[in-house]
């Protein structure tokens, strides 16, 4: 008879406004730059909101003059990468970790969960953040936005890793996303999943809570508080 004990939750962390925050100012500074060097005709990026968009459909909608020009969105991509490797990751200060983080990544990483990460980013410029905000965890798989421009599409690269990973059948309602926007948390029911919304970000409770998240808190500490209640919500 097959074993019928649910397979351990599964916790996915959004980054940008979650774990942690890029100086906004700095980082469009860069990404201006970028678009001037390509000669890319879009006037619209320091007023877009990027909250809880993939890179994919960020720097893809930058081409919306230029036929959407798969060339030119990479040599994008590859200069934004080199742009995070060689220069965030040296001025450090531009990005600030978010208050009670170890806390929440210390009861997930040491207690019975799997830790993955379900961001927008890059996989390269996630790993990129990560590391300019000393956050030094060994996540075991990520949802990147590097593979879809849709963030609802997110959900279902986290079930198919866990297939991939582990000797059972994923339970999307055994699967948490921690994050800081609508997005995150739409794409969280859209895939059955459970979600957290923590208000680090741009979103206050009323705007997270139009969205219908299990769970809004103020930050990330109380882990074992809030997580119990996910559980019961």
């Amino acid at each position: 008879m097959q074993n019928q004990k649910p397979h351990p939750w599964v916790i996915l962390f959004d980054i940008d406004g979650t774990l942690l925050k890029v100086n906004s100012k700095y980082n469009r500074g860069h990404l201006r730059r970028i678009l001037d060097e390509l000669d890319i005709d879009y006037p619209d990026m320091e007023t877009d909101s990027f909250s809880g968009r993939t890179d994919h459909d960020i720097f893809t909608s930058f081409l919306v003059n230029h036929d959407y020009d798969e060339e030119l969105y990479q040599e994008y991509k590859v200069r934004y990468l080199h742009y995070m490797q060689n220069v965030l990751l040296k001025e450090r200060e531009q990005v600030t970790r978010h208050d009670d983080i170890d806390e929440a990544l210390e009861f997930f990483f040491e207690g019975d969960f799997i830790c993955g990460l379900l961001t927008g980013n890059y996989s390269q410029a996630a790993d990129i953040k990560l590391e300019a905000a000393d956050i030094d965890r060994d996540f075991t798989f990520g949802a990147f936005g590097e593979f879809e421009k849709d963030r609802n599409k997110l959900p279902q690269l986290a079930i198919d890793k866990v297939k991939e990973l582990y000797d059972f059948t994923p339970e999307p309602s055994r699967f948490l996303i921690i994050g800081d926007t609508p997005r995150d948390v739409q794409c969280a029911k859209n895939a059955g999943m459970k979600c957290v919304a923590v208000t680090t970000g741009r979103y206050d409770r009323q705007e997270l809570a139009e969205h219908g998240p299990d769970v809004i808190i103020d930050s990330l500490a109380n882990p074992k508080e809030w997580f119990a209640e996910v559980t019961t919500s």
